[in-house]
């Protein structure tokens, strides 16, 4: 079930980029969710959805005795629902804060929650040292042509889709496995 809702959820994703540039900051996701709420809530449950109950399986799999992974989870949801449920809309002032709080608490609390779960298994094998740095650089990059570009949709969803898509591959393939060697 989570594959299939982390494949739904880059799809969807992929698709409601369609509705708005990519590169400009009027086609930023909460931008676009004005025109289109029911699309927006619809994305940012399934992202959730996809990136969390990945993240929890994982978690469990490999660090189970640690507990912070619910604070994140905790902090993360209460982020995605004040993004879905308040408006971006500079009009309704408390609203638009409301809604840029829980973005930055979603993004903050899954790219540390993503993070971790890679840097905490570095040294289990290569894969897991690889790719807490390609995390690590994809977390740094996003915030520097954050505060450089502001929002776009580009910028919001490279980090979403490369969670959507390295997680199942985490949880449900041999890549990050630890290779076995035949004794001779």
């Amino acid at each position: 079930m989570l594959i299939i809702t982390s494949a739904f959820a880059v799809v969807f994703t992929l698709w409601y980029l369609h509705f708005g540039s990519l590169t400009e900051n009027s086609g930023a996701l909460s931008v676009t969710g004005i025109e289109h709420p029911v699309y927006f809530t619809i994305w940012g449950v399934l992202t959730f959805a996809g990136i969390y109950g990945n993240l929890m399986f994982a978690y469990k799999k490999l660090l189970p005795k640690l507990h912070f992974k619910y604070i994140f989870f905790a902090l993360s949801a209460i982020g995605m629902s004040l993004t879905l449920s308040c408006d971006f809309d500079y009009s309704i002032y408390i609203q638009y804060v409301l809604h840029c709080f829980g973005s930055l608490l979603f993004s903050v609390s899954t790219g540390t929650c993503v993070f971790l779960l890679f840097f905490l298994n570095y040294k289990r094998n290569k894969m897991f040292s690889v790719f807490t740095i390609i995390i690590g650089f994809i977390l740094i990059a996003d915030l520097i042509l954050l505060l450089i570009f502001k929002e776009t949709a580009l910028i919001e969803s490279v980090p979403v889709l490369f969670a959507l898509i390295i997680l199942p591959v985490l949880n449900f393939t041999s890549m990050f496995k630890d290779k076995e060697y035949a004794s001779r």
